[in-house]
Order: C-alpha cells, then sequence, then structure tokens
C-alpha cells in the first residue's frame, strides 16, 4: 500500500513492468533519480507483468485479451493505492483504447506522448524503430497526421530480430544483438527517405541510443514518456499543496 508523509509525493504511481526486465530498471531508475534530484520520495508500485503471454496476444492480434490482462494488473496497482497508472513497453499500448475503458484510474499513454513531442518538434516525415509490429502498423495507426515511412522489410526484420534478443536477455550488452545494424537502418531511411525525425519506439532503443547524440534526428520514446509521468506526478503534488494553503 502507498503511504503518504512528510517530503513523499502525494500521488501514487502504479508501474506495469516486466516488458522486458531491463526496460523495467531503466523506467524505475530515471523516475528515483527525477524524483530524489526534487527532493521527493517517489510513492511507486510495480506490478510485473509475463512478456511472454503480452507477446503472444500481439502476435495473435487478441486486443481484448491483452486489454483484459493488463487492465488485472491495473486494477490490483489501484487497489494498492495507485492514482494513475503506465506500462513500461511501447508494444503493449497495442491496445490502449480498450484498456482505457477497463480501468478505473488515468493511463499515461506513450503513444500519446510521442504523438504530442513530434508535433511539440514540427516533424512531418517519420520513421518508427521497434518491434515488428509497432513498426508494421505506424505505432498501431495512431501516428495520423504524420507521414510515416516504414523500413525495407528486410531492415524491418533485421532491426525486429535484434531488438527481440535485447528484451529476451534483458540487458544490451551480452545480448548478442546488433546494434551498430539499428544505428545503420535509422541513419539510411534519414538520409535516403528525407525523414525529419526517427522514434525510438522501445526502452531498449533508449538504452542502445542517446537521442541528443546517435548520428540521426530521433525522438525517445521512453524519455517523453517518463517526463510525463512526472509532470503529472507533480501537477498532482501542485494542486494537493494549493489546497492546503
Amino acid at each position: 500500500m502507498c503511504q503518504k508523509g512528510k517530503g513523499v509525493l502525494p500521488s501514487c504511481i502504479g508501474f506495469v513492468g516486466g516488458l522486458g526486465v531491463g526496460a523495467t530498471v531503466y523506467y524505475y531508475e530515471h523516475l528515483a533519480k527525477a524524483f530524489v534530484t526534487r527532493g521527493v520520495t517517489p510513492r511507486l508500485i510495480i506490478s510485473h507483468a509475463d512478456v511472454a503471454l503480452v507477446l503472444t496476444h500481439i502476435k495473435s492480434n487478441a486486443l481484448d485479451s491483452l486489454a483484459d490482462y493488463l487492465a488485472s494488473h491495473i486494477d490490483s496497482l489501484e487497489r494498492a493505492g495507485a492514482d494513475f497508472a503506465a506500462i513500461g513497453a511501447v508494444a503493449a499500448h497495442i491496445c490502449a483504447p480498450k484498456l482505457k475503458a477497463r480501468i478505473g484510474v488515468p493511463l499515461v499513454d506513450v503513444i500519446d506522448c510521442t504523438r504530442t513531442e513530434l508535433t511539440r518538434r514540427g516533424a512531418r516525415r517519420v520513421a518508427v524503430l521497434g518491434t515488428k509490429f509497432v513498426m508494421q502498423s505506424d505505432m498501431y495507426g495512431q501516428l495520423y497526421g504524420f507521414d510515416v515511412i516504414r523500413l525495407a522489410s528486410d531492415s524491418l526484420e533485421r532491426v525486429n530480430a535484434n531488438y527481440a534478443k535485447i528484451v529476451a536477455n534483458g540487458a544490451l550488452h551480452g545480448s548478442g544483438a546488433d546494434i551498430e545494424y539499428i544505428l545503420t537502418a535509422a541513419q539510411e531511411v534519414v538520409r535516403n527517405k528525407g525523414v525529419d525525425v526517427v522514434v525510438l519506439a522501445g526502452t531498449e532503443l533508449s538504452i542502445a541510443f542517446n537521442e541528443a547524440d546517435c548520428g540521426f534526428p530521433a525522438i525517445d520514446c521512453a524519455r517523453v514518456h517518463l517526463d510525463a509521468i512526472i509532470g503529472r506526478a507533480f501537477t498532482q503534488m501542485a494542486e494537493s499543496e494549493k489546497q492546503h494553503e
């Protein structure tokens, strides 16, 4: 159960993790650092989801089953005191519209965050790196209003295979993934297709590349998602403090 106290964030973050473990650690480390820097102890609870089950539902397009499964995790988080929820994986957001209708707390949606950041950056022509499902579907058709350029089919398959190695092994180094190939594929689509920005649509890519100096214009989905989670938590904190003035 989330506990409140002096110097403790009044809103409680409910986080669905395990998709994969490396991504969850990445989110946890960055959330903890952000709140410590601000002199606040975060209130955070994590529910570990089964990455294999989630990917099976995605591959079979069983979106209702996926939404039910993720909703069961978020319901548990809500009962433990979560005021809002977030999921530490882009792929799971394929069912976001269905999921939002099944849960009793707000969901900080990574695709909504990414779309907002693309608009802020003035990008019109974009490419997406991530799992095969994320890339082929243009982030599940939710990048409406943007000209999404897809990688060639052989390049898309190789990026997906390398991404899967990172997820399966839970670590970047020693995963067996060809990070250099992913980097080259991104650089080529920018150079040859006139892409304004490449969307790093997966937390494992956030671990592999720094959007500020990766050699191509990029937007890190995990970074904008983390910013939105932190922003929501502190907005609720400011509202709470105002009520007690």
